[in-house]
């Protein structure tokens, strides 16, 4: 079954204020589910590319980037500014090549790390900056904080299922 790519995702953006801590705590639990499905993987597996997409490692690297960068989303929302900061991903080509090569365990606790840090700053927010709304530069739409949480969740989940894929396709290869 083939996922529909993400750029032809409709969210779910809208939701109330009341379901921020329930996206929080599933942003938080991403990098379990992420250690679940790489942890008794061999490396051949999660380095893999099929098809000319990412390995499993550049995937993780590319959420590890994600995160990095919507620190400055965070930002605009508790400085109330009217735009939301573009994040450019234009480099990450480079970058999560080198993932490749990194350790697995190292990954998934820079991930992790990174993950409960922006998770602790969106949980830091005041009242105000939680409702306040900012236009996204690529959707073209007024964006809260919890339909960011809801972008990152939902993204996660993306991400998740794709590597879940590239697994799941490749048990009958030889481990070693």
């Amino acid at each position: 079954m083939e996922l529909i790519p993400w750029n032809n995702r409709t969210l779910p953006f809208g939701r109330g204020l009341g379901e921020f801590p329930v996206l929080l705590e599933r942003l938080l639990g991403t990098p379990a589910r992420l250690a679940h499905l790489a942890a008794h993987e061999p490396r051949e597996r999660l380095t893999m590319r099929r098809s000319g997409s990412w390995s499993v490692m550049e995937h993780i690297g590319h959420l590890l980037l994600l995160d990095e960068r919507m620190e400055a989303r965070v930002e605009d929302f508790m400085a109330r500014r009217s735009e939301l900061s573009a994040i450019d991903l234009g480099d990450q080509t480079h970058l999560l090549e080198g993932h490749r090569g990194r350790e697995l365990g190292d990954l998934l606790e820079e991930f992790r790390l990174q993950r409960v840090r922006l998770v602790a700053r969106m949980e830091g927010m005041d009242p105000g900056a939680l409702r306040h709304s900012a236009q996204h530069p690529c959707r073209q739409m007024k964006m809260r904080p919890v339909d960011m949480a809801t972008y990152l969740a939902e993204h996660d989940d993306h991400h998740l299922a794709s590597m879940r894929g590239i697994l799941h396709n490749h048990r009958d290869l030889p481990s070693s």
